[in-house]
Order: C-alpha cells, then sequence, then structure tokens
C-alpha cells in the first residue's frame, strides 16, 4: 500500500514539473489561438506560402520550431492548429521535434557543462531528427476531426484559448502527474545506467526518459555527471535530442489530439531515429 509521504512527495514532483514548463505550456497555447483565429486572409496565404506542404517545408517548419521559446508539450496545441489549417502531418510533427529538442536554454547548458562540440552537434542532430520523423510523416492522413476546426465569427481570442486549453490541459495536467509518481518510484540511477557503453543503450537511454520525467534542462546536469567517464558522444548526443520529444505529458497530449496510431509511431520513431543517429556520429566521428 503507498504511504502518505510517499503520495505527498510525487504530488510535490508533479507539481514542480508543471510549474517549471507552465510558462512554455502557456506560451504555446496562446500562440496557437492567435494563429487559429488571426490566420486568415493575406496572413493565411503568408502563412500557406512558407509552409507549402511540399518536402522543403519540413525543414523550414523544423526551423521555425528551433527558434520559438517552447517546450515539448506546448509544441502539441500550435501543431494542432497548424494542421486544422491544412498543414502536412509530416510538417507539423518535424515542427513538435524540434521545437522541443532545441531550446536557447537546453542549447547554452550544453555548451557550459559538455562544451562547444557537443552542442552545435546538438542542434544539427535535433534538425536531422525532426526532418528524418517528418518525411516519415509526410504521407499520413490528418485524422478526420482537423477537417472541421474553423473558427467561428463570433468566437474571440479568449474563447478559442479557453476552448483550446479546456480540451488539452488535462490530458497534460494527467501526464505531469503521472510522472511525479514515475519519479518517485523509479531511482535515477536508471539514467546513468542508460548511459553506459551498450549498442542498445542508443535506444534504451530514450525509453527511460519516457518513464523517468525530469525537464530536458534538469537531465543536462546529470549527463554532464558521466560524461566524463568515457561515454561515447553519440550516446550523450541520442539521449540529448530523443529526450525533450517523449515524455508522459508529450505522450498525453498527442493521444488526445492525434490518437493511438499515429502518438505510438511517433515515439517510436523519435526512439529509433534518436538511437541510429548517435550510432551514426559515434561511427562517422
Amino acid at each position: 500500500m503507498i504511504q502518505t509521504d510517499a503520495i505527498f512527495i510525487s504530488l510535490e514532483h508533479s507539481l514542480n514539473f508543471f510549474s517549471e514548463a507552465f510558462v512554455y505550456i502557456l506560451f504555446g497555447f496562446l500562440m496557437s489561438a492567435y494563429i487559429k483565429v488571426k490566420l486568415k486572409g493575406k496572413l493565411r496565404q503568408k502563412f500557406v506560402h512558407i509552409l507549402d506542404n511540399s518536402k522543403k517545408s519540413i525543414l523550414v517548419a523544423s526551423l521555425i520550431g528551433a527558434v520559438l521559446p517552447l517546450c515539448s508539450a506546448s509544441g502539441v496545441p500550435v501543431a494542432n492548429v497548424m494542421n486544422s489549417k491544412g498543414t502536412n502531418l509530416g510538417i507539423t510533427m518535424s515542427f513538435i521535434v524540434s521545437a522541443s529538442s532545441i531550446t536557447p536554454l537546453g542549447v547554452m547548458l550544453t555548451y557550459s557543462l559538455l562544451g562547444y562540440e557537443i552542442a552545435v552537434m546538438q542542434i544539427f542532430a535535433s534538425l536531422v531528427l525532426a526532418c528524418s520523423l517528418g518525411i516519415i510523416f509526410y504521407n499520413d492522413k490528418i485524422p478526420f476531426y482537423f477537417e472541421e476546426c474553423d473558427v467561428k465569427a463570433e468566437e474571440t481570442f479568449l474563447k478559442v484559448l479557453f476552448k483550446q486549453m479546456k480540451n488539452l490541459m488535462p490530458a497534460i495536467m494527467i501526464g505531469f502527474l503521472i510522472s511525479g509518481f514515475m519519479m518517485y518510484f523509479i531511482p535515477k540511477d536508471i539514467i546513468l545506467y542508460a548511459l553506459s557503453n551498450n549498442i542498445m543503450m542508443y535506444f534504451y537511454a530514450s525509453v527511460a526518459r519516457i518513464f523517468i520525467f525530469l525537464c530536458p534542462n534538469a537531465m543536462i546536469p546529470l549527463i554532464s555527471s558521466v560524461a566524463i567517464n568515457g561515454v561515447p558522444k553519440g550516446l550523450i548526443l541520442s539521449f540529448l535530442i530523443s529526450a525533450p520529444s517523449i515524455g508522459l505529458p508529450m505522450i498525453s497530449a498527442m493521444l488526445k489530439v492525434y490518437g493511438k496510431k499515429i502518438a505510438l509511431k511517433y515515439v517510436f520513431g523519435v526512439i529509433i531515429l534518436g538511437g541510429i543517429i548517435g550510432i551514426l556520429v559515434d561511427i562517422l566521428l
């Protein structure tokens, strides 16, 4: 039977995780509501011109996601609106990955704790991961319920914002809640074990991220504590680029918006591609 202290500690973890990510999540919802209300007329034409559903738009979306101050779960509502405006699913998936795996704070932490070389490799590897996943989803059909998501004339910015938060925030909160309990009952040492020198660990490292929720920025100091012990750069890199892109809040949001099939394909795609990129880095470099 779970003790009362364990419950309170787990809830505290959940609250701390959510409070750290709340600003980014709120920004994501504000941006998605703005796009949904304002993206019409000439502005919509410009948006369609930039993301014209060609394969080159996968790279463009990845670059847009890289420069926006978003985190993993906050990229989903923005992608939700992009899909409702007719954006290809592969383009929005590449946006979600880059928005979560490339953040200014995360790159600066990587630079300060792991060095310039790893920081630069993290940026390029994240873009490769985002574009590769975008290509995988490029021919997939968008779920049918995106087809009737146009904003009604009487709906204001605040109405759209609250409607989106009502639909998606409970799933995100459940993800954070489960993460707090996982963090309490699964030792942090699993992360260190996942960074051991074994080829399968390139993939296990990302899987461990699903069950042990840490803010990606909090993972970097943990990684730096074992980086000096001969851990391959590619293994560290595969963790840095894939770990921010999967986690229970992200998976909960994906399930809510896209359904089980697409969410599972996304998770396995990130894990496999992240591992392959890490292996290739160590082989080539």
